[in-house]
């Protein structure tokens, strides 16, 4: 999560200090290779890793040039949206984005433990993979950094270097093709799987 202090560690990262820069990478670690994962569908973590190391060495040497524009974080999301399409591009890799059972399954609890609810579980998780697997970079990097990132529309705005209006129709293009999509199946799959964001 974002903290009120990001700016000022990136500053002095700017400057060479190595260990604020430390501070940062440990802050957004997992959030970046999260987003990774999920943008690239990849079977494994070590390529979102590997991305996410990317990242953060062209952030560190992106530094000195950073201006506190926009949140850390939301710059951050900036570079790993061009890293993964870079990446995707260069390895003509499918689309997919892979779920966490956990958070896609929409239980939580004991529950989970039962064998018939994780097969749902993952059932589910595979139709939304392959449902945002059918939308566009664009479509699909502003539905991962609205409901999974929590970002709002003008810090997704900012990450894809658009305006708040392409952002809210790239996102109302991605709900109805995902709707369209789940509905095919199972018309209420997408309300248990995509988390709810914050506020606009």
């Amino acid at each position: 999560m974002a903290s009120d202090d990001d700016t000022p560690l990136m500053l002095a990262a700017g400057q060479g200090d190595r260990e604020a820069f430390s501070i940062l990478v440990e802050r957004h670690h997992p959030a970046v290779v999260q987003y990774a994962y999920r943008f690239l569908g990849t079977s494994d973590r070590d390529t979102a890793e590997d991305l996410a190391q990317e990242v953060f060495l062209a952030a560190w040497k992106a530094a000195p040039s950073f201006r506190p524009r926009a949140k850390v974080l939301t710059w951050l999301f900036r570079i790993a949206t061009n890293a993964c399409l870079n990446y995707r591009r260069g390895y003509r890799l499918r689309a997919a984005v892979q779920l966490d059972d956990a958070a896609a399954s929409g239980y939580s609890g004991p529950e989970t433990d039962r064998p018939d609810i994780r097969a749902i579980a993952r059932e589910q998780a595979e139709k939304v993979r392959q449902a945002i697997a059918c939308l566009s970079a664009n479509q699909r990097a502003a539905i991962l950094l609205r409901h999974f990132q929590g970002l709002s529309y003008v810090e997704i705005a900012d990450v894809l270097e658009t305006s708040v209006a392409a952002v809210e129709s790239l996102l109302f293009r991605a709900r109805e093709t995902l709707g369209a999509v789940l509905s095919a199946d199972e018309a209420d799959a997408a309300p248990q799987v995509l988390p709810q964001a914050g506020v606009k």
